[in-house]
Order: structure tokens, then sequence, then C-alpha cells
């Protein structure tokens, strides 16, 4: 029996994508930051920009790293090798420090570390892990994770070089101190 090819598997993993209900990023204020890629690259952010809605969601399964060959600059960018699970609890509610507001957080709770990487030939080898609730571990995991996040890309079995779908955005500064300097004239006017 022939083992299917990458594409293929890849295309299962799209699927499952529609299927499942993904990573609200209304919980996690590093992803919230970050913002679609036009053409490539991040959009330059002005005074008439506005925040995107807080119900995107990241999809359940990303890639990040592996391609079938050197990218265009013949380098190959590296390969995720951690194996890592960070469980805990996203909440919500109505009010903040300074009153009604929507508030949303998650709360790492538990961290697996080990070396499986659960897959029918790791269950062959020896491996080891372990479970934590330090919450040094925790927290420094959930940065690593929402940089990967922040960093990874879509399911695309025909993708040759690493492409992120998302970045921090560009500012357009000269811009914005001209429309905070109107405002401040406005209000000088005003008085």
């Amino acid at each position: 029996m022939q083992t299917p090819d990458l594409p293929y598997k890849l295309r299962r993993l799209d699927d499952l994508n529609a299927r499942t209900p993904g990573l609200p990023v209304c919980y996690f204020p590093p992803l919230e930051q970050l913002t679609s890629l036009v053409d490539g690259e991040p959009p330059v952010i002005g005074p008439a920009w506005s925040l995107p809605a807080r119900d995107e969601v990241i999809p359940t399964v990303r890639t990040i790293g592996f391609r079938k060959g050197a990218g265009t600059n013949g380098s190959m960018p590296p390969i995720l090798h951690a194996k890592l699970a960070l469980l805990g609890r996203l909440w919500e509610h109505d009010e903040d420090d300074f009153g009604p507001a929507d508030v949303t957080a998650f709360n790492p709770k538990r961290l697996w570390i080990g070396s499986a990487n659960f897959t029918a030939s790791s269950r062959r080898s020896l491996e080891f892990g372990f479970w934590t609730e330090d919450p040094v571990l925790l927290r420094g995991a959930e940065e690593f994770l929402l940089d990967l996040i922040g960093s990874s890309e879509g399911i695309d079995p025909d993708a040759d070089e690493h492409m992120p779908e998302r970045a921090l955005p560009d500012y357009d500064d000269p811009a914005m101190a001209e429309a905070a300097a109107d405002l401040r004239f406005a209000d000088l006017d005003d008085d």
C-alpha cells in the first residue's frame, strides 16, 4: 500500500479546518494586533483605519516551516520540532476596571512538554513527556505558541515557500501626526 502524498494529506487537513471552530482571536491580544496581509504586505494604518471585527477566527490547523524545497531565496525555513500542548480556560466578562466592556481572556492551566510527535511511527519509539502547572513555563509556552500562530500560514497543498498571512501593521506616522494636530487645533478652536 502506498502512503498518501503530502498534497492529499494537506487537503484532508484543509477539510478538517472547514469542519472545526478554530481559535477565536479576541481571547489573545497579541493575535488581535496582527492584521491580514494585503498583496503579501502588512497594511498601512492611518487615521481612517478601523479595528477588525472581534469575531475573527484563525483556522484550527496551521502550518509553519515545512516545505518541499528551498524558498525563492534558496534558504530552508526552520522546521517546528517542539511538542507542546497548552490547556487553559477561555473566559468572558461584561465589565472591566473602568465599567461596562466586553472582556475576553485566556488563562493557561496545564502544559504538556514531550518528545512524542503523535505519529504512528512514534509509538515504536522511546518517548518522554510530562505535564506541568508551573506559571513561568505556562506564560513562556503561551508566548511561544502565540508567536508561532502569528507566523503561521494556512494549509496550502501547493505552496513552496513560507508566506505568513498576518503581520504587525505599518503605521502612516506623518498622517497620524497630522490628524492628531488637527484634533488638537479643533479643540483649541472650540474653547
